[in-house]
């Protein structure tokens, strides 16, 4: 989670809907290649199978690099690969494959593979990264401290990542309500 959804009025951005599913739902059904899935934050709405872990980011709302932090304290012990994800990626399954055939095949020596937007952005929070270089970077960044307020670009900045440039949607995340109309979500209050 890591934020509070202020640009949306703070409605809950896990909780808007699209083809009846909520982000949060969209985004763990995505990632169900993964033997073990953690969610970092607030539910809400969402209807998530039983083996899925729900933890916090410590502070509350610290940021995407505490809920990161958070999530791979939560990982049971033999994950070796870590898939990083945020929850408002209603199309993210379509960059998951390719990630993890860069980071497999493309890029053995590489510590992950991130996506990369059709503008050349690189998205911190669509990735996949070896669980030891993410570990030795969470411990880097706090540094005996909480994560709070610490950037994505900051914690992963010492990693060897390969971008990999994906299918436009797979990028396209939920911080706007135009960003909930562009990828036909429904819900939320206050709009």
């Amino acid at each position: 989670m890591g934020g509070r959804a202020e640009r949306l009025g703070g409605a809950a951005k896990g909780d808007l809907r699209v083809d009846g599913r909520t982000l949060l739902e969209r985004v763990v059904d995505a990632a169900d290649v993964a033997r073990d899935r953690v969610v970092v934050g607030e539910v809400g709405a969402s209807a998530l199978p039983t083996d899925v872990r729900v933890v916090r980011e410590e502070p509350p709302f610290g940021g995407p690099a505490a809920a990161v932090a958070a999530g791979v304290r939560a990982l049971g012990g033999d994950a070796d690969v870590v898939l990083l994800l945020a929850g408002d990626l209603p199309f993210v399954a379509a960059a998951i494959a390719p990630l993890l055939d860069a980071l497999g095949r493309g890029a053995p020596d590489a510590d992950g593979a991130r996506a990369v937007d059709a503008d050349g952005r690189a998205q911190h929070l669509t990735c996949v990264v070896r669980r030891a270089a993410l570990e030795a970077a969470v411990a880097a960044a706090s540094d005996g401290r909480t994560l709070d307020g610490v950037s994505m670009r900051t914690l992963l900045e010492p990693l060897r990542l390969v971008d990999i440039a994906v299918a436009p949607e797979a990028t396209m995340d939920v911080d706007t309500w135009a960003d909930a109309d562009a990828v036909g979500a429904t819900g939320g209050e206050g709009r």
